[in-house]
C-alpha cells in the first residue's frame, strides 16, 4: 500500500511538471532563438515565468557589454477589452517614466516608445498584438525597436 501511494505521488508530480511545461507557447522559444541569431551581441539571461487561469507571463534578461535590459511577454487568456487594458497600461508607463512617448508603427496592433534624448539612452517599447502585451527595455532606441519588431513577428 505504501509503495502504491508513493508511486501515485511520483506519477502525479511528473504529470504536474509536464502540464506546466506544456503551457509555455512554443513561439516564445522561437523568439529567443531569433534574438540569438539576429542580435548576437545580446546574451539571454535569467527567465521568470508565471501562469494563472487568466494569463501566462514570461520575462527574460538581455545583456550587452555590461548593460542589462529585459523583455516581458504577457498573454491574456481572458481579456474582454484589450484596447482599454492596453490604454491603462500606457497611462501607467506615462506616469512612471515621466518621459514623452512616441507612437510607433509597424510593431503589433499598437506600440509606443519612451526614451531619452540620446540614441544610446535606455528605451522602453510597449506594444500589443491581440491579447498579447510586450514590454522591451534596452539600451538604445534602435535596438529596443528591433527587438520589439522581432518579438512581434513571432506572435501568432
Amino acid at each position: 500500500m505504501k509503495k502504491a501511494l508513493i508511486f501515485a505521488i511520483v506519477i502525479l508530480s511528473f504529470s504536474a511538471v509536464s502540464a506546466v511545461a506544456q503551457s509555455k507557447p512554443a513561439w516564445i522559444s522561437d523568439v529567443e532563438t531569433a534574438i540569438k541569431q539576429k542580435e548576437p551581441t545580446l546574451k539571454i539571461g535569467a527567465h521568470l515565468a508565471d501562469e494563472n487561469p487568466s494569463s501566462y507571463s514570461e520575462s527574460f534578461k538581455l545583456q550587452k557589454s555590461g548593460l542589462t535590459g529585459s523583455v516581458e511577454i504577457t498573454i491574456y487568456k481572458i481579456l474582454s477589452n484589450p484596447e482599454e487594458t492596453f490604454g491603462g497600461r500606457v497611462t501607467v508607463f506615462d506616469n512612471l517614466l515621466r518621459i514623452k512617448r512616441s507612437k510607433l508603427t509597424g510593431i503589433g496592433d499598437e506600440a509606443y516608445m519612451w526614451a531619452g534624448n540620446n540614441a544610446d539612452d535606455y528605451a522602453t517599447v510597449f506594444f500589443k498584438k491581440g491579447k498579447t502585451f510586450v514590454s522591451v527595455f534596452l539600451p538604445g532606441k534602435a535596438m529596443a525597436q528591433r527587438v520589439a519588431k522581432l518579438v512581434a513577428s513571432h506572435i501568432p
